[in-house]
This record gives C-alpha cells, sequence and structure tokens, in this order.
C-alpha cells in the first residue's frame, strides 16, 4: 500500500510540474509555426516546379535547349545570390548546420536565416535543381523553434529543446512521419535518448504533422497501387543481397559528395554565389532529356512505385541522379539530399529485384523498393532506426518492417566496416565557420592528440588495474586485445566505483569498459574533434586508423590549446 501511494504521489507531482511549466505551449507553438512553414514550402516548390514544366511543354527541343537551362541557371544563380550574399548559414543542406547549433557551434535565431533558407530554396529545387526540400525544412523548422526559445527569453539546454523539437516537427511534417521525425531527433541531431527533450519533440512533432495533414491530407508521401503479400524465404534472400549493394553503394554516394564538395572549394576564382548557377545549368541541360533526375525526386519514385517506368529508364535514371545530386549539392545551394537519397534507395531496390526476376526469382518488385530506401537511407547517413520507421511510415507498408530492418541493418553495417562516419556530421566542416572554427578546421587531430597513453588488455582484472593506475595521473584509459586494437574505454572512476560497490576484483574489467566510445581518426581535423567531443557529450576521443588500432588521445583542453 505504502509503494503504491508513493508512485501515485510521485506521478501526481510529475503531472503538477508539466502542467505548471510553459514546455506544452511552447512546444505546441513550435509546432504550429514548423507546420506552417514547411506546408508553405512544399506547396510554393510544387507550384513553380510544375508552373515551370507546364511552361516549358509548349516548345520543341531547340528551344527547349534553350529556354529550360536558362531557368535553371536564373533558379541557381538565385538561390546562391540569397545565400552567399545574405545569409551563408543557409547553404547545403541545413542538417549539418542544425546539428552545430545543438552541439552549440552555431546561432539560428536570426529571422534573416529563415527567409533566405525558403526563399533560396524554393528557387534552386523549384527550378529543378537535383536536390531535397528535407534538409531545408529541418533548419527552417529549428529556426522557428529557436525564435520561440527567444520570445520566451530561452537559453542554453532550454532554448536547445525547443531547436530540436522544432527540426523533429519539420522532418514529420515534411514526410507525414510523425514517429520518424521524433526518432531522428534522437537518433541524429542528440545522438541520446533524453527523456526531457522526448516530451517536448513529440508534441511539437505531432502538432506539425497535425497542420501538415490538415492542408496536405492524410496520405503517405509515396502511393503505393497494392498490399503486397509477404516476402518468400527467396524475397528475404533478395533483401540481403539489396543491403549489401545499398552499403557499398551508399559510402560511394557519400564519397561523390565530398568530391564535388572539394571539387567547387577548389574553384577559388569563381565566387560563391554563382557556383549554383553552374549547377543550375548543367542540370538543366540534363533535364530536357532525363527528365525524372529534376528537383527532389518524389514525383519520380510515385511513377515508380506504380510501375511506370521502364527498366531501362530506372537505370539511367539511377545511374545519372547519383552523380548529379552530389554535382548540385556541392555548389552550396540551398537543397538537401535526403529525398534524392530516398529516391537512389528506391530505384535500386527495383533495380536488385529485375534483375533476380529475370533469373527465375519471384520477388515484387514494389516491395523492393520500400526496402532500398531504408538502406540506401542507412547507409549514408548512419541511421538506420530513422531509415526503417520512416519508410514503413512514408509508405505505410508496414507489414514489411522486419524486411526493410533487416535490408537497413545489414546496410548499416557495411557502412561501418568500410569505416564511413555519418554523412550529416562529415558535411559540418562545409558550413560556415567562425575565425576559431577555421582555425580548428586547419588543424589536424595527429599533431595534437596525446600519444603518451596507457592501454590496458581486456583480460586484465580489477585488482590488476586498480594497481597499474597507482603510478599514473590518466583518468581514461583505452582498452585494447592482442592486436592493439580498441576495444573499449574505462576510466579511474569506473574502477573505483566498482570496489566501492563490493564487486569482485576479479573481474576482467570487459565486463566494466564502456564498449562504445566516441573515435575520430589522425587524418581529421580538430574542427571535427570539437563537435565529435560536444554532440557526443564526451570527455576525450580515442584516436585510431582505419584498422581500429589504437593511436593517441584527445580531450577538450587539447583542442582549447591549440586555438
Amino acid at each position: 500500500m505504502g509503494l503504491s501511494r508513493k508512485i501515485f504521489q510521485k506521478t501526481g507531482y510529475f503531472l503538477q510540474e508539466i502542467a505548471r511549466s510553459k514546455i506544452i505551449l511552447q512546444a505546441v507553438m513550435v509546432g504550429l509555426i514548423s507546420g506552417l512553414l514547411v506546408v508553405f514550402f512544399k506547396v510554393s516548390i510544387n507550384k513553380l516546379f510544375g508552373f515551370i514544366q507546364n511552361f516549358i511543354s509548349q516548345f520543341d527541343l531547340s528551344h527547349k535547349l534553350l529556354i529550360f537551362p536558362l531557368i535553371t541557371t536564373l533558379g541557381g544563380l538565385i538561390s546562391g545570390v540569397l545565400v552567399f550574399k545574405f545569409a551563408p548559414e543557409t547553404k547545403g543542406s541545413g542538417i549539418p548546420f542544425v546539428k552545430m547549433v545543438m552541439a552549440r557551434m552555431g546561432n539560428i535565431t536570426r529571422v534573416r536565416t529563415i527567409v533566405v533558407k525558403f526563399l533560396a530554396g524554393v528557387a534552386g529545387i523549384g527550378t529543378g535543381l537535383s536536390l531535397g526540400r528535407e534538409g531545408p525544412s529541418v533548419q527552417l523548422g529549428a529556426g522557428a523553434g529557436a525564435l520561440v526559445g527567444k520570445i520566451f527569453k530561452m537559453k542554453g539546454t532550454d532554448q536547445g529543446k525547443l531547436i530540436a523539437a522544432g527540426a523533429g516537427s519539420a522532418i514529420g511534417a515534411t514526410f507525414n512521419a510523425p514517429i520518424a521525425g521524433t526518432i531522428f531527433v534522437l537518433e541524429e541531431l542528440v545522438n541520446k535518448f533524453s527523456a526531457s527533450l522526448l516530451f517536448p519533440v513529440l508534441v511539437a512533432t505531432v502538432t506539425a504533422s497535425s497542420v501538415a495533414r490538415h492542408f496536405l491530407g492524410n496520405n503517405p508521401s509515396f502511393t503505393i497501387p497494392y498490399i503486397t503479400h509477404d516476402l518468400s524465404f527467396e524475397g528475404i534472400s533478395v533483401c540481403i543481397i539489396l543491403g549489401i549493394v545499398a552499403g557499398f553503394l551508399g559510402v560511394a554516394f557519400a564519397k561523390i559528395i565530398y568530391k564535388n564538395n572539394e571539387f567547387f572549394e577548389k574553384m577559388d576564382k569563381i565566387p560563391n554565389w554563382l557556383k549554383p548557377a553552374i549547377a543550375g545549368f548543367g542540370i538543366g541541360v540534363i533535364g530536357i532529356f532525363i527528365p525524372y533526375v529534376l528537383g527532389s525526386g518524389n514525383l519520380s519514385v510515385d511513377l515508380l512505385l506504380q510501375h511506370k517506368l521502364a527498366l531501362s529508364v530506372v537505370v539511367l535514371v539511377f545511374a545519372v541522379k547519383f552523380f548529379v545530386t552530389p554535382f548540385c549539392f556541392g555548389s552550396g545551394a540551398a537543397g538537401g539530399i535526403f529525398l534524392p537519397m530516398l529516391m537512389l534507395g528506391s530505384f535500386l531496390g527495383y533495380i536488385v529485384a529485375s534483375i533476380f526476376n529475370m533469373f527465375g526469382f519471384h520477388v515484387d518488385v514494389v516491395v523492393m523498393a520500400m526496402i532500398g530506401m531504408g538502406a540506401f537511407l542507412a547507409s549514408v547517413a548512419r541511421t538506420p532506426i530513422t531509415a526503417v520507421v520512416m519508410v514503413f511510415e512514408m509508405t505505410a507498408g508496414y507489414t514489411h518492417i522486419l524486411p526493410i530492418m533487416l535490408s537497413a541493418a545489414i546496410a548499416d553495417l557495411i557502412a561501418e566496416k568500410l569505416n564511413h562516419r555519418p554523412i550529416y556530421a562529415s558535411l559540418i566542416v562545409n558550413q560556415v565557420k567562425s575565425p576559431e572554427a577555421k582555425l580548428l578546421s586547419s588543424l589536424l587531430v595527429k599533431n595534437y592528440m596525446k600519444t603518451d597513453l596507457v592501454c590496458f588488455s581486456s583480460n586484465m582484472t580489477i585488482s590488476m588495474v586498480q594497481e597499474k593506475i597507482k603510478n599514473y595521473s590518466f583518468k581514461t584509459y583505452p582498452v585494447k586485445n592482442d592486436k592493439n586494437k580498441l576495444l573499449g574505454l574505462i576510466t579511474k572512476s569506473d574502477i573505483e566505483d566498482a570496489i566501492f560497490q563490493g564487486v569482485d576484483t576479479n573481474t576482467e574489467i570487459n565486463k566494466l569498459m564502456n564498449p562504445s566510445p566516441v573515435t575520430i581518426e589522425p587524418s581529421e581535423n580538430l574542427y571535427i574533434a570539437y563537435f565529435r567531443l560536444h554532440s557526443n557529450n564526451a570527455q576525450c576521443l580515442v584516436v585510431v586508423d582505419k584498422n581500429n588500432k589504437i593511436k593517441g588521445l584527445i580531450t577538450r583542453q587539447d583542442i582549447n590549446k591549440a586555438i
């Protein structure tokens, strides 16, 4: 009876605290503003894109070759001028910048940021640049959260909650996927589960999704013409192959993006505001002959899922989209890669299934297209949970969640084995930087890491380590195997706590260590190290090479000394 009373008292107190707080009102406000921004953004892009396509369809090929590249070049130019002349923080996707803000490495409270991101995104994507609207939507939503926080004079962690709520609500409203929007925040933006963060994110995401459904209808993002049956054994085997292929191609896609970023950065004689116009001209010429690669790609996915594209066309579109999206993205235009990744994944799944069917298999190509979305996204973004939930919410393909999970997990594992880091974290270095950040991005980890570290073997016992650490002043110790490969991390306090709690001192330290320490490679820069420390709330990073062999440690103090 006493326990029940305590539970009720605690529950009542918790509910009273929620009722007293302003968090519900604030989260609802964020969701409303974010939802309206996303709806208006989506409608504006679709209207402009539709108008241009209808306009250009009136002309013959010779006139199209002149007019359409001019339109896309103008769209890229407008996007470039808006971004680089008025708000450089709005270049590209927007998701890396929001991650920076969440790590307190950027500011998103300016109204100008929202206005420029909106207009530049509409100008570029609406005219045909091969980019997605979801990244800009996330930045718009995060901006809405920051503005609401500013109105209520919130700072630090409290404002960060509203920024995260705005970002998640934008994903939920964009894809009609409120659950995925919530998971996206936890998996991609903050990299951890937080009960205090979950509540405002859920409220804002549900609110924004409700706004989007009110104006745009409660329909899945992609229309499936029929409900397909469960996959057979041969279907599951194709899922496994698809996951492997998506894993390798996803990593290749990310590398092409990085190369295109470097390509445009090296064009230092051309002003930054002009570079999106170059991308616009290129996509304009290609788009005349292959219109399916234009824009985000959602219309092309709908055609694919309704069996309205021949296999030869699907292969061609996949190959071209695979390269033109990184080209457009590298130019710095305001647009993302999330939707293009989903398009590429769906086309890849369709292609893989079609190839197997040529050899006597009977695999549903539509189901494989759905599964391909999740697998490709999981490989590139390294967010398998978001990928799985988003795909089944976007397609209402709830019966196929298990094969989607299987394929996404395999793709993510392949990406991990290839040492591919999450793309949005890797893209942070391409964002606008303060003088300090510019300095950090020019300094390499290998020149500032500690190499005189002490490592322990995983089979050492608590008593052995306790005796060893008496001779050292270090607080953190990597745990290795006999090949000097990193297995985990253990701290002095871990050992002290274990002894205090009465743990058997003959226990091996592999039972106590953190098996998933945050790592970085020697060739990466201090800016990435700084971000990784803050976003993971870590005190140090273990420096490892591509084979996971321990090379050193780097701490916040090491980075601060470099500035």
